[in-house]
C-alpha cells in the first residue's frame, strides 16, 4: 500500500512539474495518447515558422533537463544520440515518430524552431502510453474456513501488464465491499517490472458467517486507455465454511417417486454441516452395513421394502447422530388363467375364462386381441361362432397408481368345426374346347382336404392346392371343356375328420346366338354372373337342361315364321308386277325398268336383332342416278 501511495505521489509531481515548465514559457502545448504496441506520431504545432533556408528545428525532451533527440536545417536531419535512438525518424512535415513504443516514452516532448535572428518558437507535446492489463485471475481459500467474527484471508485477486496504474474492487453477491467497513480489510501489492509494467495483487479478508457458503465472490479491475475507462470481471466463486453437523437426514432417490421392482434406488445421507461426518448405511433392525459412506445404490427387489437407517458422528459435538427411512418396492406376479393355452373349441361355443394376478397393490385387468380391448375385468367369455375368432387373447395386468408396472399372459384358442366352403364363380357359360379356371375355398380346423367331382366322378386334371392360413385351404381347377362337361355341375367338396361340406359350379353351354365372333376355343372362359337363387348349389341340372331346349325350340319357330312372311311378300309382290292386284295409287313407279326381266332376290339375315328379308333388284339391273333402291320391310 505504502509503495501504491508514493508512486501516485511520483506521478502527481511530475505531471506538477510539466505544468510548470508550461506556465514558465508560455509555450503552445499538447497531449498524445498511444496503446503500447503502436507507432507514434507527434505533431509539431510551430511547424508554420518552419524555413529550411534560414531556420532550424529541433526536437528535444525533458528527463531532468532537455535531451536533443533531432536537428532539422539546410543541410536535412540529424538523429543525435539520445535514449530514442534507432527509434524515431522526422517525417517531410516535421513529425516526430516513435516505434517500438515502451512504457519509458511517456515523456514532455518539446519541437523547437529558431531563426536566422535566434528568436525560438517551441511547442510541447504530453505524451502518454496506455496498456491494458490482463483478466484478473481470482482464487480462493481451499479449505474450509471456521466461522469467526475476526477477519480472516479468504481470497486473492490478481491482474498482470497494465499501465498505468489501474485498480482492483471486491464483490460479494454483486454487493461491493469497502475497506474498514463490517470488518472488511483489502490489501493491494504493487509490482513494476523493469518493462515499466504493472501488477496489482489484492488480498480480501473479512469475517465468515455460516450464510457465507452460498456466497458468490468476484474481483474487477477498472484501468484507462485512450478511448476511456474500462474495467474486466474475474470468475465468481464460492468458499468453503466449516460448521458443525447437529443433523442428518436420509433421502431415497429414484427415476421416479414410486418403486418398482427392477428399478435402481440410491440410498443418501447427508449432514447439515461442513464438513460431512463419518456415515453408516444399514437396513432397519439389521447391524451389518449395506456401504461405509453416504450413499448406495442397487437394483431393488420386493424383499427389499422396509426400514433404512443412517447414522453419523459428530466431531464438533461429540455425540451420535441418525435417521431412517421406509422404502416400498411394488411388484406384480405374471397372471395366472383359468384356461391353459392352448384351447381347442367347437365352432359356435362359448369359452368362460378368468385371469387373476398377486401384486402390491390393487390391479387392473382387461383383456385384448390383436392390440385391441374387447372386455374388461378378471372374467370374460369368449364366443366362436366363426373360424376367425380363433387366434390369441391376452389377459393384461396393470398396478394401478404405478406407471410401467404391466404384464400379460396369452392364451391361445383353436376353433374345431366342419369346413365352411365357398365357390368361384359359381356360373360358368362355356363352349367345347374352352380351357376353364375355377376356384373353391375351404376354412376349418382340422384343416380340411378339398376334391373336385363331375358327374360323380373324381377330377383328376390339373390342380393347385394352397394354404392361406393355419385353418383355411384354397384349390385352383384347371381342365378343358369337353361334351361330358357341358350343361353339367362341378362338385367341390371339403373334408376334415369332423364333417364334410360341398357347394356346386354349374357349367352351362353358350349357345350360338350369344356366341362373340372369332374362334375363341382354347381360351379362358368369360364369366357371366347370373343371380344365384335360393338352394342354387342344390338345383337338379336336368331341369336347368330341359329348360335350355325349350329356349331353342321358341328362337326355331320364330325364325320359320320370319322366312314364311318374306315368301309371302315376295309372292305378293309378283302378282302386282303381273297387275293382278291393283295398286290403288296414282303416280306410283314401277320399280323395273320397262322391258326388263323381274328378277326378284330374297336376303336373309338370321343374325339381325328381329329377322329382316330384303327385296333386291337381280343382277342384271343397272342403277341410274336418279333411281334409289326400294326396301321393303317384312317384320309388319
Amino acid at each position: 500500500m505504502d509503495i501504491l501511495i508514493l508512486l501516485s505521489l511520483c506521478l502527481l509531481s511530475w505531471r506538477g512539474l510539466l505544468a510548470e515548465i508550461q506556465g514558465q514559457h508560455g509555450h503552445l502545448s499538447k497531449e498524445v495518447k498511444v496503446v503500447l504496441g503502436h507507432n507514434a506520431t507527434l505533431p509539431c504545432e510551430v511547424h508554420s515558422h518552419y524555413n529550411s533556408a534560414t531556420s532550424t528545428l529541433q526536437w528535444l525532451y525533458e528527463k531532468n533537463g532537455n535531451h536533443l533527440i533531432s536537428t532539422s536545417g539546410q543541410k536535412g536531419t540529424i538523429i543525435e544520440d539520445s535514449d530514442l535512438k534507432g527509434r524515431v525518424s522526422v517525417s517531410p512535415n516535421m513529425q516526430l515518430v516513435i516505434d517500438d513504443l515502451q512504457v519509458q516514452d511517456e515523456k514532455l516532448f518539446i519541437c523547437r524552431v529558431t531563426d536566422q535572428n535566434g528568436i525560438a518558437r517551441e511547442s510541447n507535446v504530453h505524451f502518454r502510453v496506455y496498456k491494458a492489463p490482463g483478466e484478473p485471475e481470482i482464487k480462493m481459500e481451499d479449505n474450509g474456513i471456521p466461522i469467526t467474527n475476526e477477519a480472516v484471508q479468504i481470497g486473492t485477486c490478481e491482474s498482470k501488464n497494465g499501465y498505468p496504474l489501474f485498480n482492483i474492487t471486491w464483490y460479494r453477491n454483486n454487493t461491493q465491499l469497502r475497506n474498514g467497513k463490517d470488518g472488511v480489510l483489502i490489501t493491494s501489492q504493487v509490482t513494476v517490472k523493469s518493462s515499466g509494467l504493472i501488477t496489482v495483487r489484492s488480498v480480501l479478508s473479512s469475517p465468515v458467517e455460516k450464510s457465507d457458503i452460498y456466497s458468490e465472490f468476484y474481483c474487477e479491475v477498472s484501468y484507462d486507455l485512450p478511448k476511456g475507462h474500462y474495467m474486466r470481471e474475474s470468475e465468481r466463486n464460492n468458499i468453503m465454511v466449516d460448521y458443525p453437523n447437529t443433523e442428518v437426514r436420509l433421502y431415497v432417490r429414484g427415476k421416479s417417486e414410486i418403486i418398482k421392482e427392477g428399478d435402481e434406488v440410491e440410498l443418501k445421507c447427508v449432514g447439515n454441516g461442513n464438513p460431512q461426518p463419518e456415515i453408516t448405511l444399514h437396513r432397519k433392525d439389521e447391524d451389518q452395513a449395506l456401504a461405509e459412506g453416504s450413499s448406495y445404490s442397487w437394483v431393488v427387489s420386493r424383499n427389499d421394502s422396509g426400514g433404512y437407517v443412517c447414522s453419523a458422528i459428530s466431531l464438533d459435538v461429540f455425540h451420535e447422530l441418525e435417521a431412517g427411512t421406509e422404502l416400498h418396492v411394488h411388484f406384480l406376479d405374471p397372471p395366472v388363467l383359468s384356461k391353459e393355452s392352448s384351447v381347442n373349441v367347437e365352432l359356435g361355443s362359448v369359452l368362460d375364462v378368468s385371469c387373476h394376478a398377486n401384486a402390491s397393490a390393487q390391479t387392473d385387468i382387461h383383456w385384448t386381441r390383436e392390440g385391441n380391448t374387447i372386455a374388461s375385468g378378471s372374467d370374460v367369455s369368449l364366443n366362436f361362432q366363426d373360424y376367425t375368432d380363433a387366434g390369441r387373447y391376452a389377459c393384461v395386468a396393470s398396478v394401478v397408481g404405478v406407471p410401467g408396472l404391466t404384464k400379460t399372459k396369452e392364451l391361445e384358442v383353436i376353433v374345431r368345426g366342419k369346413p365352411q366352403v365357398s365357390v368361384s364363380p359359381h356360373h360358368v357359360e362355356v363352349r367345347l374346347g374352352d380351357k376353364v379356371t375355377v376356384k373353391c375355398t375351404a376354412i376349418g380346423y382340422p384343416v380340411p382336404q378339398i376334391t373336385w367331382y363331375i358327374n360323380d366322378t373324381e377330377v383328376d386334371v390339373v390342380i393347385t392346392n394352397s394354404n392361406i392360413s393355419d385353418n383355411e385351404v384354397m384349390s385352383e381347377l384347371t381342365f378343358l371343356a369337353t361334351q361330358d362337361h357341358l350343361n353339367e355341375q362341378l362338385l367341390c367338396m371339403a373334408e376334415n375328420e369332423l364333417n364334410t361340406s360341398m357347394e356346386y359350379i354349374q357349367l352351362h353351354e353358350r349357345s350360338a346366338a350369344t356366341t362373340v365372333s372369332g374362334d375363341h376355343r382354347g381360351s379362358d372362359v368369360t364369366e357371366k354372373p347370373i343371380p344365384k337363387t335360393e338352394n342354387e348349389s342344390t338345383r337338379d341340372p336336368s331341369v336347368e337342361s330341359r329348360s335350355q331346349k325349350s329356349y331353342g325350340v321358341i328362337i326355331v319357330a320364330v325364325i320359320i315364321c320370319i322366312l314364311l312372311l318374306a315368301i309371302l311378300g315376295a309372292v305378293l309382290y309378283f302378282l302386282y308386277k303381273k297387275g293382278r292386284i291393283p295398286c290403288g295409287r296414282s303416280g306410283t313407279k314401277d320399280i323395273t325398268k320397262p322391258g326388263e326381266k323381274d328378277q326378284i332376290v330374297v336376303e336373309m339375315k338370321p343374325d339381325s336383332p328381329a329377322e329382316e328379308s330384303v327385296l333386291l333388284p337381280g343382277p342384271q339391273d343397272k342403277k341410274q342416278p336418279v333411281d334409289q333402291e326400294k326396301y321393303m320391310d317384312l317384320r309388319n
